[in-house]
This record gives structure tokens, sequence and C-alpha cells, in this order.
């Protein structure tokens, strides 16, 4: 397989031709996983199929969620909500890339906890609203 703007997804994921990409050797990758990260915290995570782009049952993710915590807790985010992927090759488990939350598919992971988390990162860090307190009800028209 050659390296080319189709085979990185150009034009799926982005449309800048000069995004720095890193590269890097070719090997064979196991199974994979999706991970929604807000505020460096792991909020939901499913198994997927790259080549389908459809979600999959990777089974035994709890190497990957170890490390997808460890990635969000220790870098420097891109930004507040992305969603980071994990796959194992052979006994290992790698980062494979980070994604922006609005372009990546969530496959099977929980919406509920996804809308829970970014809303309460959202309104803890604007300053229009009020904090908010448990069972507090907010007017935010």
């Amino acid at each position: 397989m050659s390296i080319s703007l189709k085979t990185l997804d150009h034009g799926f994921y982005y449309e800048n031709e000069t995004l720095p990409v890193v590269v890097a050797p070719v090997v064979d990758v196991g199974r994979e996983w999706r991970f929604v990260v807000v505020a460096r915290q792991v909020v939901a995570s499913s198994g997927y199929n790259a080549d389908t782009r459809c979600a999959a049952d990777s089974g035994g993710g709890v190497e990957a969620r170890k490390l997808a915590v460890e990635v969000a807790s220790s870098m420097l985010p891109p930004c507040p909500v992305y969603v980071l992927d994990i796959c194992q090759v052979g006994d290992e488990y790698r980062l494979i890339e980070l994604n922006p939350f609005g372009g990546a598919d969530l496959y099977d992971c929980d919406s509920n906890a996804i809308v829970e988390a970014v809303s309460e990162y959202a309104m803890r860090n604007d300053e229009r609203y009020p904090k908010l307190t448990h069972g507090n009800v907010y007017n935010f028209n």
C-alpha cells in the first residue's frame, strides 16, 4: 500500500492537504477501540472495525482503556473534547491517533454518558451560565 491523501482519509476527516501527520512503520493491527475524552477524562468507549467503519465487539478492552486513561490524563489535550483510538498489536496496546470529536464516528459509545459529560463541561466552562448545583433547573433562553 502506498501513502497518499486518499489512504490518509483526506476529505473524510480533514480537508487541509498540508496537515502534519506522523507516519509509522506498517504493523498488523488487531483489535481497535475508540475512546471519547472530555476534560482529560475517558467518558465512553467502543470497539470498532476500521475497515468497515462499524462498531465491533473488540472484547478485552481493559488494557486498551488503561492506556487511553494514561494518554488522556498525561498529554496536553488538542482540545477539551476529542477522541483517541487505541489498537492491539500482538501483546501490546498502542495509540493509533487522535481525532476531533465533531468529525469522529462514535460507534457504540454510550451516548448518554457523552452528552452528560460534554454538557457538564460546556456549562461549567461558560461564564454566561450560573454554576449548576444538583437539582437546580435553569432557563437558558
